[in-house]
């Protein structure tokens, strides 16, 4: 591949097409690029990396200040984590990214064109997968303002709680 006037933006969505980590690492030195930048059909380097199972360069991806893991492309509509979700060439590999793309904080929720969840897409006979993502959900819809703090109390002492010998 000739890389001559490819910009690095189009060199970032190559590198993750190809599984090419250390392209990826040389990319974020050199500082000239768009974490988000979207070719013609609304690609990231995400999806590129998630669809194709590059485990390594969504790894360093993710690890990046201003990355958007919700954007859909325009084809289907799908995120990366869409794109994870489908990967069926290695299913280690398939949760791994998956896994990767929950903890940087990929929402589940998100419906592609479809109008289908990334839960959706999953083989039905994927239960790691299927747990995995319905954790996910679960840890959405319950938000922190949802769980009851010692603090939304305050604590009682001891000789304030009223005995049964009272």
């Amino acid at each position: 591949m000739s890389d001559e006037g490819a910009s690095n933006n189009e060199l970032l969505l190559a590198a993750c097409k190809n599984d090419q980590d250390d392209m990826v690492s040389d990319i974020f030195k050199e500082g000239s690029y768009d974490i988000n930048f979207r070719d013609g059909a609304g690609n990231t380097a995400a999806h590129y990396a998630a669809k194709h199972g590059s485990l390594d360069c969504l790894e360093l991806l993710v690890g990046h200040d201003g990355i958007d893991l919700d954007i859909k492309n325009t084809l289907e509509g799908d995120t990366p984590l869409h794109k994870a979700v489908e990967f069926a060439d290695d299913p280690d590999v398939a949760i791994a990214m998956v896994e990767i793309l929950l903890e940087a904080e990929a929402d589940p929720r998100i419906k592609n064109r479809n109008q289908l969840t990334p839960i959706q897409l999953v083989n039905p006979n994927n239960e790691e997968m299927k747990d995995l993502l319905e954790s996910a959900v679960v840890s959405y819809q319950v938000g922190d303002d949802d769980v009851v703090d010692e603090d939304d109390y305050g604590s009682a002492d001891e000789d304030e709680i009223p005995s049964d010998d009272e």
